[in-house]
């Protein structure tokens, strides 16, 4: 399903193709390597831009709802949660979005928005699942030369790193969020997230200024799942780093020149 609605006129979103979404993850899934894992990381976010966006259309309606249409919070979370009994996160949902100033059949529009946003969070979560997927499976290809593979390791090493920071810094925000804004307890939410209390702590001051609605206890399980995956895979690139490295030593290849395939002396020891 398109986000775009005939008769609509300005509609928050119109940009969102679901139908490429998908195409494009179903391209990333016919992958099995390494670079289709990124790529699926990569899809993911897409995703994940194009669900938050239809989150926050979805959180305007109820609150508009709730404050020009007499709607009750309990009848917010019928639609939005599918049960009148998670009232307080509803509640909170209306009380922080901006209450749009006119919204056209506002009742049709919470139906159609909460609609898409779950069709975009279960492509989330296939997306994400795919990439720990390919990270799991994806064979370890390495140059038989010995200094291109430690040049190789070591690019897939920093690349591996990267996306890591990435995966962390969301999976933190994700859990702070639950703390900060729907009470949960620090250290049940660092066991689901695989991560220390200190680091999902830390990210408690951005967490206040996201919306409550980005609180997400399956985020923070996909994406510990996906961290875990590029730790284990950067393992790997570092194994086959220091056995590269010793390999040139054995051949008599200058110290120097290893170091400069490697990018740093630590690679000799």
């Amino acid at each position: 399903m398109d986000a775009t609605r005939a008769g609509v006129g300005s509609d928050p979103l119109a940009h969102i193709n679901v139908s490429r979404l998908r195409a494009d993850l179903r391209a990333v899934q016919a992958l099995g390597t390494t670079s289709g894992a990124m790529q699926a990381c990569t899809v993911s976010a897409d995703i994940r831009q194009a669900y938050g966006t239809a989150l926050r259309a979805r959180d305007e309606a109820a609150a508009y709802l709730h404050g020009n249409r007499d709607w009750t919070t309990e009848d917010l979370a019928e639609v939005i949660c599918g049960h009148r009994a998670d009232e307080r996160r509803v509640r909170l949902i209306a009380e922080w979005s901006t209450t749009p100033p006119h919204l056209y059949d506002a009742g049709h529009e919470l139906l159609h928005r909460q609609q898409l946003a779950n069709e975009l969070r279960d492509l989330l979560s296939e997306a994400r699942a795919t990439a720990v997927h390919h990270l799991r499976e994806a064979e370890l290809v390495l140059p038989t030369d010995p200094l291109t593979r430690v040049h190789k390791a070591t690019d897939m090493v920093r690349f591996s790193s990267y996306h890591l920071d990435v995966v962390a810094a969301n999976r933190n925000l994700y859990a702070a969020n639950l703390v900060v804004h729907h009470e949960w307890d620090l250290d049940e939410i660092a066991e689901l997230a695989d991560a220390e209390p200190d680091a999902i702590s830390s990210a408690f001051d951005a967490a206040r200024t996201n919306p409550p609605s980005d609180a997400d206890s399956r985020s923070v399980r996909e994406l510990a799942a996906i961290a875990a995956a590029i730790a284990a895979r950067r393992r790997h690139w570092e194994s086959a780093r220091q056995e590269a490295v010793a390999e040139c030593l054995a051949a008599g290849v200058a110290a120097d020149l290893i170091a400069a395939h490697s990018g740093r002396e630590a690679a000799l020891t």
